[in-house]
């Protein structure tokens, strides 16, 4: 196929083909075509040749550094750059090159820096390597844990790219579904349009700042803002916008002071403790207590004794670890590891009381005798206030087994804060999954009430929530403190306790919100649960049943998914909202109640059953319920004639388990095997907090590490 002469150049002048660099144009199609025919390296040596001739032709620089990126010869693209650059500092295409190198090298903040340069430099029509920048800079952004500024990259992607192009809103889609992501930050964040006065200077400088904000010329609008806030004062919609336009830009730690700055401002409630909420999870926790995760190291004589003692006793349980999980650097993996509990392990978990759980105090690596070194012990544990107790009970166990502390290795540091949400049990294996969800939620709810509220937090100038609880200066910051950890519930049943919470700490009610007072299609998803939600009609059920499941907010999901599901509305307008709220819900044994009811009014409407059926399974198989999966197997089998799919799909499903062998395979299983269903279902753990450096971050999706985002 020839190159279109009318398309647009690849130089990015914005004109096209025929009218701006024509004598390239068949030389064009040949490289074109090498490239089709997946001959990059035939197709560089024809740019090549062309640029001995005409080495400041743009479209030729900027074809050969494509390629050369294609081929991951990152050095030679930075050197057709720097040409690039020279010979052109005005393109937008030749920042756009720059900004997909510096993506290549995983560096976003140089990314987006020169992403803003080239869209300073464009004057109407966005050229399409400056998309394919864009996209690659919110990749990089992302990768880096910089949410903020990857989202708004994508956004203002999605927003230039064709009709067709939905690859920035897939992966907007895919970090709204990420595990531990705050649900404050899986929304765009939006500019205030009005001043709070009425300078009309002031307004007009404001609307023109606005201009080069949704431009996506955010550099250049913070510098707007900046200078409005300078001459006409701190008004609260300069400051929030400034804070935006800085942190889409990656300015973590100025778009944090920024929110800081607007919450102490004359801003609604709501707005100023969502705003001071943003900050504290953005921003570093300065002042917050800390505890050290230590790695304490002790020589032993004689291995074998100190396996015998450890052994011998009900608190240390054996442990073993898979030897890849090591570090690279340890040249011999321990011949034995251990959990180290404040109790031995009870016989039986059934009925266990929350007191009577063991909890897992540190872990014991044993590590035998080596020609350049004696056996040794390795203990990791916190260095909290239980420190002393630890190495204490390990004294009491091995005894004189082991020589005394011989070196200590700082591991980790983490929040004193997050810790405080955390624990970690050693439940016995027979404990029944209802009580184990029974335990985890009273284990919860002591952590925030109580364990929470006394821990010491640099939001709150190094207090602890109680120590703040009435102090007009720090209501807000506390209330952020507490938001933050609302949102990141997923069960519904808990905002009674944050009701609690929030009285303990003298802190206001979280009014109910009036329908008609607000706009629906921007409220915040952490209002929802306040939205009085019989004043919605259908339509506006529908939609915000649709809105909180692409935000992937759980608890609002299921709030207005329940009162959908109570309404005389057909199955077919039901059948999104049982699906969600059989997905969001927390409890196996809740969702199997909604999903009776999805069945009969599925039959009731004469509508496919299968893939409730399906869900069953799947909800059996966490509930390790070996007789219910049977009746979902059963029932499936008897709808395959009809519904093919969902019998292939259970298929799948038992296979990827490893409940099932591949059919037609030596001892095939053609039923589950209820042995195996034993750990079927998985361990519930204790809430774990995102942040902006930790490790979920950058994994919400998209190509491998080191690969350039493109359209």
């Amino acid at each position: 196929m020839s190159v279109n002469p009318y398309a647009p150049c690849p130089c990015g002048s914005g004109k096209k083909l025929k009218f701006c660099c024509s004598d390239l144009v068949h030389e064009i199609e040949k490289i074109d075509k090498l490239i089709q025919a997946d001959q990059p390296r035939a197709a560089l040596a024809k740019c090549e040749q062309l640029l001995t001739k005409s080495p400041d032709r743009a479209s030729l620089l900027d074809m050969a550094t494509m390629l050369k990126l294609s081929l991951n010869d990152e050095a030679g693209a930075a050197e057709l750059v720097e040409k690039f650059l020279a010979a052109h500092p005005d393109s937008p295409t030749a920042h756009s090159q720059a900004a997909l190198l510096a993506a290549s090298r995983e560096d976003a903040a140089a990314a987006m820096a020169e992403v803003q340069i080239a869209l300073e430099h464009c004057e109407q029509q966005i050229p399409q390597r400056l998309l394919e920048a864009l996209g690659a800079a919110g990749h990089a952004a992302l990768l880096s844990g910089d949410i903020v500024a990857a989202r708004a990259h994508l956004l203002l992607y999605a927003g230039i790219a064709p009709e067709e192009d939905n690859q920035a809103v897939e992966l907007l889609l895919r970090m709204n579904m990420q595990s531990g992501l705050p649900l404050l930050l899986r929304e765009p964040l939006n500019l205030q349009d009005k001043l709070a006065g009425d300078d009309k200077a002031a307004q007009a400088s404001f609307d023109e700042a606005m201009q080069l904000a949704q431009r996506g010329l955010w550099r250049r609008a913070a510098d707007a803002f900046a200078k409005l806030q300078a001459s006409a004062g701190a008004d609260p919609a300069v400051v929030y916008n400034l804070a935006l336009c800085r942190g889409w830009c990656g300015d973590r730690e100025q778009f944090a002071a920024g929110l800081h700055q607007y919450a102490k401002l004359d801003a609604p409630w709501d707005d100023a403790v969502e705003a001071e909420a943003l900050a504290q999870l953005v921003g570093a926790d300065e002042g917050g207590a800390t505890i050290d995760t230590v790695c304490l190291a002790y020589p032993a004589d004689d291995a074998d004794v100190v396996a015998e003692r450890l052994a011998s006793d009900k608190r240390v349980e054996t442990y073993p670890v898979d030897p890849e999980t090591f570090e690279p650097n340890e040249e011999t993996p321990p011949r034995s590891t251990y959990l180290l509990l404040d109790r031995p392990a009870p016989e039986s978990g059934v009925d266990i009381a929350m007191d009577r759980v063991p909890n897992v105090l540190g872990f014991v690596s044993l590590y035998g005798k080596r020609t350049d070194r004696p056996a040794m012990l390795k203990l990791t544990t916190d260095d909290d206030q239980l420190f002393s107790v630890v190495t204490g009970l390990l004294s009491e166990i091995v005894g004189d087994a082991i020589g005394a502390e011989q070196s200590r290795e700082t591991l980790a540091q983490k929040s004193a804060a997050e810790e405080a949400l955390s624990w970690r049990w050693r439940l016995p294996d027979d404990t029944p999954p209802a009580h184990r969800r029974e335990l985890l939620r009273a284990r919860r709810q002591r952590a925030i009430m109580e364990d929470w509220v006394e821990t010491p937090q640099g939001a709150l100038d190094g207090k602890t929530p109680q120590d703040v609880a009435g102090q007009a200066k720090l209501k807000i910051p506390l209330a952020a403190a507490v938001l933050i950890l609302e949102q990141a519930a997923v069960d519904p049943r808990e905002r009674e306790m944050f009701a609690s919470l929030r009285e303990k700490l003298q802190l206001p009610a979280a009014e109910p919100i009036d329908p008609a007072s607000t706009d629906l299609d921007t409220l915040p998803l952490v209002r929802v649960p306040r939205l009085q939600i019989d004043k919605l009609d259908g339509d506006q059920l529908h939609r915000m049943v649709d809105r909180c499941t692409l935000g992937g907010a759980t608890v609002a999901t299921v709030f207005v998914a329940r009162e959908l599901l109570s309404r005389d509305e057909p199955f077919d307008a039901k059948r999104r909202a049982y699906q969600q709220i059989i997905r969001s819900e927390s409890d196996p044994d809740e969702a199997l109640v909604w999903l009776d009811k999805a069945k009969q009014d599925a039959a009731a409407a004469d509508a496919k059953v299968g893939e409730w059926l399906l869900m069953e399974l799947q909800i059996q198989l966490e509930r390790a319920d070996a007789a219910g999966v049977q009746t979902a197997l059963h029932g499936i089998a008897e709808r395959e004639a009809q519904e093919p799919e969902v019998a292939r799909a259970a298929y799948e499903l038992l296979y990827r388990m490893g409940l099932v062998q591949p059919a037609g395979a030596p001892g095939a299983e053609p039923m589950v095997d209820e042995a195996r269903l034993d750990g079927a279902a998985p361990s519930a753990s204790a809430s774990k907090l995102w942040t902006p450096d930790g490790a979920d971050a950058p994994a919400a999706g998209g190509p491998a590490k080191r690969a350039i985002w493109t359209p």
